[in-house]
């Protein structure tokens, strides 16, 4: 073949791999990281809207929920926030750098949710309004003090939400099996007691008193509940329109742990019909929990829980498989 040929070819060669790599090849935007606080030194987040604030502040190394009540903190929620809110990136590039565009993206002081961010000694480390806007699925973000609206690669704004339904602990109470001493059930019809041995429960009102069967499912919902006991909804307001219901109550648990410390649960049942306040987030058929007699907050339950100590001795009689 002539050395001409040769040349040829080979200059084919290359542009046939030219062609093939600019088929392949797509340019990548740069991208940034939007918040510049070091997850280490955060002691204190504050979101906002106008209408709503939630403060989360870390004492002693432990995070606590300290507005609009002190409460332990949703760890899930929290943990959301670390490892995405504030390792969100953007584009390197600016969608807008328009102050008029701001309420567009619904990254201006009335529409978006302001995130605040302190270290120690109130050190602000960072300040930044979060929104969803242009009727889009893509949440957006501006500093404080800052022109540049910048487009988040995943959403957001449900994860910094000023909603204390989503940053307070679900969590009542973790009573667990080797803790607890009796649990004394009084109903407005009976009472009995569950006392717990270190093998076997035993049960006894005025009437009788047995051990109960190993398989038995009535005791051991009751235990599991007690253990893991929790709720989403709370009433921290308003609560005293209850108090006549709960001089009367369909139910009252009073546990006595190996400490001798003493828990009490009062539990109302709430009629169907309309809520006793417009305000209140009471819906049909559910159960109040008052615990340790203290006024507020009370506890929205199901009425499963309720039904859980709503037993009579033939309940703890069944030889459940």
């Amino acid at each position: 073949m002539k050395k001409s040929h040769w040349i040829s070819l080979v200059i084919l060669a290359i542009l046939v791999g030219l062609y093939f790599l600019a088929r392949n090849w797509q340019p990548v935007e740069r991208e940034a990281r939007f918040f510049r606080a070091d997850s280490a030194q955060v002691v204190r987040l504050e979101f906002s809207t106008p209408g709503d604030t939630v403060i989360i502040g870390k004492a002693d190394k432990q995070w606590k929920l300290l507005y609009p009540v002190v409460w332990d903190v949703n760890e899930q929620q929290l943990s959301t926030f670390f490892n995405q809110v504030l390792a969100a990136k953007t584009s390197a590039t600016p969608m807008s750098e328009d102050a008029a565009q701001q309420q567009l993206y619904k990254v201006d002081s009335l529409s978006a949710v302001r995130v605040r961010i302190y270290g120690q000694g109130e050190e602000l480390l960072d300040h930044a309004f979060i929104g969803n806007g242009t009727d889009t699925s893509f949440d957006y973000g501006r500093r404080q003090g800052e022109l540049q609206i910048y487009q988040f690669r995943d959403n957001l704004t449900n994860l910094v939400r000023p909603d204390v339904f989503l940053w307070r602990s679900p969590n009542i109470t973790n009573l667990k099996r080797a803790q607890m001493d009796k649990i004394e059930v009084t109903l407005p019809d009976h009472a009995y007691t569950l006392t717990l041995l270190p093998d076997s429960i035993r049960y006894t009102d005025p009437h009788e008193s047995f051990i109960i069967h190993p398989h038995n499912r009535a005791q051991y919902k009751i235990i599991n509940v007690l253990e893991n006991l929790m709720t989403w909804q709370f009433v921290d307001t308003g609560t005293e329109q209850y108090e006549q219901a709960f001089r009367a109550p369909d139910c009252r648990v009073k546990v006595t742990l190996k400490d001798r410390s003493v828990r009490t649960f009062t539990l109302i049942r709430i009629e169907s019909g309309a809520p006793p306040d417009p305000g209140s987030p009471i819906n049909n058929e559910q159960v109040m929990l008052k615990l340790d007699d203290k006024p507020a907050p009370l506890y929205q339950m199901t009425g499963d829980f309720l039904q859980r100590f709503t037993k009579t001795a033939g309940s703890f009689k069944a030889m459940n498989d």
